[in-house]
C-alpha cells in the first residue's frame, strides 16, 4: 500500500471556496454537474463552474499541526461586515437572493419551490474529523413562521448528512444549538447547510418572507479521540507507463530525487539488473514543482516483468514488456462507452455487475412545450445520465478516425459488445449507437438540433433506472448543430459500404443541418432556459463548428459550396482544437486527409503540431499540455496524442509518434502522482470515481480515464485537500473531488483512439 501524506482537519480560518457544480466535468468540465448554477469555458474546452472565492484554503500537514484541540473554532461567521462572509446559494426550483440585512445574513425568498432545499444556504471550508465531538449553533429568526432544515453533510456522492435536524422559525430570534460525534471517517470538505425550500404541513411558507441568520459557529467540544485525515497517496519517486511498452518502443522513466546517482532496470522474476546506468542531467518541471531527470531503457526488449530501482531505495510500480499490451484496457476504454447506453438493457456478457434494464425510455418534453418526443438511446455522457450533442459529436468522431486510422480496430468484431460478431467492426457499431440517438435530436422541420436531453437538475446518486425525473430537450443550438452536420456527413462516407441507407439518412440530415446553420449564423451560444442547471456545454464562437461542418461535407458530396465556405474560413480566426468546444483540427486533419489542395490547412496542423512538441520539452513526465493542468486535463493530454499522430499521418513523419506515445505513457502511470489514470487498470488507479453507478455499486466501473490533474481547485475536497500543491500534482481520487475525479465518454474516446494506434 503506498505511503499516505496526512492532511489533518483544522481550523481553516475563513477559507472559502463557493463552489457550484457545472459538471469532467460545463457542466463539470463539461460532464461534471452537481450544485451546478453558472459555468464558465477553460482554456482546455472544458467547462469549469464559476467560484467566488474569498481566502484560499489551507491544506494543514501532519507537520503544522498534529490535531484539532477542544475550543477550536472552524467555522465563526458574524456577518457584522456587511458581508455574506462565503456563504452561498444553491437552488433547485426555489427563487431567492441572498445579502447582508443590517449585519445579518438575509435569504430574501419568492418562492420556496417544491423540495424541501429547493432554497439553500451553504458553507464550506472546514474539516470534520472521526470520533470529534462538535457544537454547531446560530441564530434564527424570519418575518413568517416556518420551517428549516439545517445540516452539516458530505458533499458528494449521495450527500448524506452527518449531523441533521430540522427547527421552526418565526419573528423572535432564536438561538439554535445541537451536539454531536462525528461517527464517519475523517472528511476534509464536508459541506454546511440551511435547507430552505418547502417543508409540507409545517407553517405556510407560500408567501414571498425573508429568514435571517447570524453567529453561525462550528466548535470542537471534546477532541480527545479525533482522528487524523488521510488523504493523498505519496506519489513513486520512479514512475513509468504501469501497463508497461511493447518490446520495440521507446521506453522512458522519470526519477524526481537528486539524491539518487545510479539507476537499475530489475527483471522481477530473477531480481537480477539487466541495465542499469548513472543518473544525470537534472531538469525542473514547472507544472509538477518538481527536478527531474529520465531513463531511457528502450534497449530492454526481452519479454518480462520489470521494475526500475535507484540507489537510495526507491523503485517503480512493476511494468511488463511484451507486445499485445493494450488489447485488454483497449477492449475495456470501449465497453465503457457500452456501458454508459441509454434507453436499452446491458448484457451482463459485457456489462458485468454495470448491467441493467433499460432506463429512460418515456418520451423528453421539448421545453416551454407540451410536444413530447423520443429521444431513447445514446449514451450518459458523464458521471451523471445526461445525453448531450455537443460532446457526443467529439466522441463520435474520435471513433470514425480510430476506425480510419488504425487498422486493428477497423477489423475488429469481437470487443465483446452484443453487435460483436455481426460482420461490423465493433468501433462502427458503438459509433452508430450514438448516431442514432443524434438522428432523433434533430428537428424534422427546421432542420436544428436540440441541444441536450436530460432532467432540469442533476440526479441524485442513483442507478440509471432509478432516474425517472421527466426528461426535457433544451432548445436548438447552433453548436449542437454544427457538430451534428459534421458527424452525419462523416458517418455518410465511413457506412457507405456498410449500410448504404443508414449512410444516405445520415446525409441528408447532414445537409438540411447546414441549412439551418446557413439561416442562424448570428444565433448566440447556448446557455440553460428555466430551472434546467444541468451542463450547458456553452460555446459562444461558432466558427469551427461551421469549419467542421462545411468540411466534412464537401468530403461527402465533392459540392465545392462547401469548399468555398473552408477555403474562406481558414483565413479568419477559428478555434483550433479537439475538444468539444474547439474542434477546427477535426476539420483540418480531415480535409487534409482527403482534399489535394491544402497546403495553407496543412500549415494550421503543423503548427499545432509543433507547438506540441515544444511544450514537450517543458515536461518531465512527457505530458505536451505546456505546464497547464485545467479541469478534463487528461482530455487534454490524450487529445496532444491525438494531434500528433495527426500530423505523423499527413506529414509521413514518424517522430511525432514517439511524442503520442508518451502522451500515452503519461496517462498510464508516467506522472507526478503515479496514478494510472484508467479505472482497473495499472498499479495505482482511481478507485473511487465521481460516477453514479460506481458509486452506488461500491466500484469503479473499468476503463474509465479519469479527469485527472486540475489546478484551478474547482470542487470543495480539492481546495480541502490539495491547496498550495502544483498545478501537475493536483488530484485526489474521491467521488467527492468532481473537478479531478469525474469521467465523460468524450475523454474515454480519444484514449480509444490513442490505444488503437498504439496497439
Amino acid at each position: 500500500m503506498a505511503k499516505m501524506r496526512k492532511v489533518l482537519a483544522v481550523t481553516m480560518a475563513a477559507a472559502m471556496t463557493m463552489s457550484m457544480l457545472a459538471g469532467c466535468g460545463d457542466k463539470k468540465t463539461d460532464g461534471t454537474e452537481e450544485q451546478t448554477v453558472q459555468s464558465t469555458e477553460t482554456e482546455s474546452g472544458d467547462v469549469s463552474t464559476e467560484t467566488e472565492e474569498t481566502e484560499t484554503s489551507e491544506a494543514v500537514t501532519e507537520e503544522e499541526n498534529s490535531q484539532v484541540t477542544d475550543g477550536d473554532v472552524l467555522v465563526d461567521l458574524n456577518f457584522d461586515d456587511n458581508d455574506t462572509d462565503g456563504c452561498a446559494t444553491y437552488f433547485n426550483g426555489g427563487q431567492a437572493e441572498l445579502l447582508n440585512e443590517n449585519g445579518e445574513l438575509c435569504l430574501d425568498v419568492t418562492s420556496t419551490g417544491k423540495l424541501d432545499y429547493a432554497n439553500q444556504i451553504f458553507y464550506d471550508g472546514f474539516a470534520l474529523n472521526q470520533d470529534c465531538v462538535y457544537e454547531l449553533s446560530f441564530d434564527v429568526h424570519s418575518t413568517i413562521e416556518r420551517a428549516l432544515q439545517y445540516r452539516i453533510q458530505i458533499n458528494g456522492g449521495d450527500y448524506h448528512a452527518y449531523v441533521m435536524d430540522e427547527a421552526m422559525v418565526g419573528t423572535d430570534t432564536q438561538h439554535v444549538s445541537t451536539q454531536f460525534t462525528m461517527s464517519e471517517e475523517s472528511d476534509p470538505a464536508p459541506r454546511l447547510c440551511m435547507n430552505l425550500g418547502h417543508f409540507e404541513g409545517k407553517g405556510d411558507d407560500s408567501t414571498p418572507h425573508k429568514i435571517y441568520f447570524d453567529n453561525i459557529k462550528l466548535t470542537v467540544v471534546d477532541a480527545s479521540k479525533a482522528q487524523q485525515v488521510e488523504s493523498i497517496p505519496e506519489p513513486k519517486i520512479v514512475n513509468v507507463n504501469q501497463l508497461g511498452y511493447k518490446k520495440n518502443a521507446q521506453k522512458l522513466a522519470t526519477i524526481t530525487n537528486e539524491s539518487a546517482k545510479t539507476f537499475d532496470v530489475v527483471d522481477v522474476a530473477t531480481g537480477k539488473s539487466v541495465k542499469t546506468g548513472e543518473l544525470g542531467d537534472w531538469h525542473y518541471d514547472s507544472g509538477a514543482d518538481l527536478r527531474y531527470t529520465i531513463v531511457d531503457f528502450s534497449d530492454v526488449n526481452a519479454e518480462g516483468t520489470y521494475k526500475i530501482t535507484v540507489d537510495t531505495g526507491e523503485e517503480s510500480y512493476e511494468f511488463q514488456v511484451k507486445d499485445g499490451i493494450y488489447d485488454d484496457i483497449y477492449k475495456a476504454s470501449v465497453l465503457m462507452l457500452y456501458d454508459q447506453r441509454c434507453g436499452t438493457a446491458l448484457d451482463s456478457a459485457a456489462a458485468g455487475d454495470f448491467a441493467h434494464e433499460a432506463c429512460h425510455t418515456g418520451q423528453a418534453i421539448v421545453y416551454g412545450s407540451d410536444v413530447a418526443k423520443d429521444v431513447t438511446g445514446g449514451w450518459h455522457d458523464a458521471g451523471d445520465y445526461g445525453r448531450y450533442v455537443v460532446p457526443g459529436a467529439k466522441a463520435v468522431q474520435d471513433l470514425l478516425l480510430t476506425y480510419e486510422d488504425s487498422a486493428e480496430a477497423a477489423k475488429d468484431d469481437t470487443i465483446g459488445i452484443p453487435e460483436s460478431g455481426n460482420g461490423v467492426p465493433d468501433i462502427l457499431d458503438e459509433a452508430r449507437y450514438e448516431l442514432d440517438w443524434m438522428l432523433k435530436m434533430q428537428d424534422e422541420n427546421s432542420g436544428g438540433v436540440y441541444h441536450k436531453v436530460t432532467g432540469e437538475v442533476f440526479p441524485e446518486t442513483v442507478l440509471a433506472v432509478d432516474e425517472t425525473a421527466q426528461m426535457i430537450l433544451s432548445p436548438i443550438s447552433t453548436a449542437a448543430t454544427g457538430d451534428f452536420a459534421a458527424v452525419m456527413a462523416k458517418a455518410s462516407v465511413i457506412y457507405r459500404d456498410i449500410d448504404k441507407d443508414f449512410a444516405d439518412t445520415c446525409l441528408a440530415a447532414a445537409q438540411k443541418a447546414w441549412k439551418y446553420l446557413e439561416e442562424h449564423e448570428e444565433d448566440p451560444g447556448f446557455t440553460n432556459v428555466g430551472d434546467i442547471v444541468t451542463g450547458s456545454y456553452s460555446d459562444g464562437r461558432m466558427t469551427d463548428e461551421y469549419l467542421w461542418a462545411a468540411a466534412e461535407l464537401y468530403i461527402a458530396t465533392g459540392d465545392e459550396s462547401y469548399n468555398d465556405y473552408v477555403k474562406k474560413t481558414v483565413k479568419t480566426s477559428v478555434k483550433y482544437g479537439l475538444g468539444w468546444a474547439d474542434v477546427g483540427y477535426y476539420a483540418i486533419y480531415d480535409y487534409c486527409m482527403n482534399v489535394k489542395d491544402c497546403e495553407a490547412e496543412k500549415a494550421i496542423l503543423k503548427e499545432g503540431a509543433d507547438d506540441l512538441v515544444k511544450n514537450y520539452g517543458k515536461c518531465g513526465f512527457g505530458s505536451a499540455t505546456g505546464g497547464e493542468y485545467v479541469w478534463g486535463s487528461n482530455m487534454a493530454v490524450a487529445n496532444d496524442g491525438m494531434l500528433l499522430l495527426m500530423a505523423s499521418k499527413v506529414f509521413g513523419d514518424d517522430s511525432y509518434v514517439d511524442y503520442a506515445a508518451d502522451q500515452l505513457n503519461y496517462l498510464l502511470g508516467r506522472n507526478p502522482v503515479s496514478y494510472c489514470y484508467v479505472t482497473g487498470y495499472g498499479s495505482q488507479t482511481p478507485e473511487n470515481p465521481h460516477h453514479r453507478p460506481s458509486e452506488v455499486l461500491g466500484k469503479a466501473m473499468p476503463g474509465m480515464l479519469i479527469g485527472g490533474a486540475n489546478g484551478n481547485l474547482q470542487d470543495p475536497y480539492a481546495k480541502a485537500v490539495l491547496a498550495d500543491m502544483a498545478p501537475e500534482k493536483c488530484y485526489v481520487d474521491n467521488a467527492q473531488s468532481y473537478s479531478c475525479n469525474e469521467v465523460t465518454i468524450y475523454w474515454n474516446s480519444p484514449l480509444v483512439y490513442l490505444l488503437a494506434a498504439m496497439k
